[in-house]
C-alpha cells in the first residue's frame, strides 16, 4: 500500500497523493543513483514531490495492488517549482503540454515533457497510471501550479476533478530585492497556459471541478471521499 503518511495514503480500492506545495527534487541528486531506501526516506520523511511519486507508483502498479483509484490532493496546493508540477503532469497523462506567453515580447512557446517515473531509463507506459480511475481534489486555495495541474487535467477529459474551483494564477513568480535589502515576489512576465488543438487558452481565472463537494468537511474525510468516488457513474 501507499505509505500511510499526511503526504500519500489508501483506503480500500484508492490511494491519495497530498501536495500542499510542489517540491522540487535537490538539483545535485542522480534519481537514478538512489536506492529504494532512500526514495522511501525521501518521500515519507521529507515529502519531496518526485520522490513521493516514484515511490507511489511502484506502490499503486505493483502485482496485486488493490488500488483502482488514484486521488492527487491539491486542494491546499499554493505553488512550487513548475518543473515538478510538470513531472506529476505526465506522471497522470503520460505527457505534458507545458505553454506560455511572454507578456513583455508576446512570445508564445509550447513544450511537450515525458517523465520516467519508474527510473527504469525508458520513457512508456509503465510511467503511467495505466487503467486507473484519476481524481485530482481542488479548492480555492489551489493556485498557480496549483492550478495549471488541474487546468490540464480537465483539457485532457482522461481525470475528474472534484472540490470547488481553483484559485486561479498563471504567471511565473518572480524574486527581487531593493536596495536596502527587503525581499518581495511578484508576478513575471511568463503567463502560464493549457495548450489545446493548437489554441492557448489562459487559465488565471481557475478550473471548475466536475464534481462539486458542497460540505468543506468531505474534503478531509477520506473515508467519505472514497464512497464518494466509488459511486460516481
Amino acid at each position: 500500500m501507499v505509505s500511510p503518511n499526511e503526504f500519500g495514503s489508501s483506503i480500500s480500492n484508492t490511494a491519495y497523493i497530498t501536495f500542499d506545495m510542489f517540491t522540487g527534487i535537490i538539483l545535485s541528486m542522480d534519481p537514478y543513483s538512489l536506492t529504494e531506501e532512500q526514495i522511501e526516506q525521501m518521500a515519507t520523511g521529507m515529502a519531496d514531490t518526485i520522490p513521493l511519486i516514484i515511490y507511489a507508483h511502484r506502490q499503486i502498479t505493483r502485482e496485486n495492488s488493490p488500488i483502482e483509484n488514484v486521488v492527487l490532493d491539491l486542494s491546499n496546493n499554493t505553488s512550487g517549482a513548475v518543473d515538478t508540477a510538470v513531472f506529476v503532469i505526465a506522471w497522470y497523462l503520460g505527457e505534458a503540454d507545458l505553454a506560455y506567453q511572454d507578456q513583455n515580447t508576446g512570445l508564445l512557446s509550447a513544450l511537450t515533457y515525458r517523465a520516467d517515473v519508474n527510473l527504469d531509463r525508458e520513457f512508456d507506459e509503465r510511467d503511467v497510471l495505466t487503467g486507473k480511475n484519476l481524481y485530482c481534489l481542488i479548492s480555492p486555495v489551489s493556485f498557480s501550479c496549483g492550478n495549471l495541474v488541474p487546468a490540464s487535467f480537465k483539457s485532457s477529459q482522461k481525470v475528474t476533478l472534484i472540490g470547488r474551483k481553483s484559485g486561479g494564477g498563471s504567471c511565473n513568480v518572480k524574486f527581487a530585492s531593493t536596495v536596502w535589502g527587503s525581499f518581495f515576489n511578484m508576478s513575471g512576465e511568463k503567463n502560464l497556459s493549457i495548450l489545446k488543438n493548437g489554441s492557448m487558452y489562459d487559465i488565471d481565472q481557475g478550473i471548475d471541478p466536475d464534481y462539486y463537494l458542497s460540505k468543506l468537511s468531505h474534503f478531509y474525510d477520506r473515508q467519505k471521499l472514497t464512497e464518494i468516488i466509488n459511486n460516481m457513474d
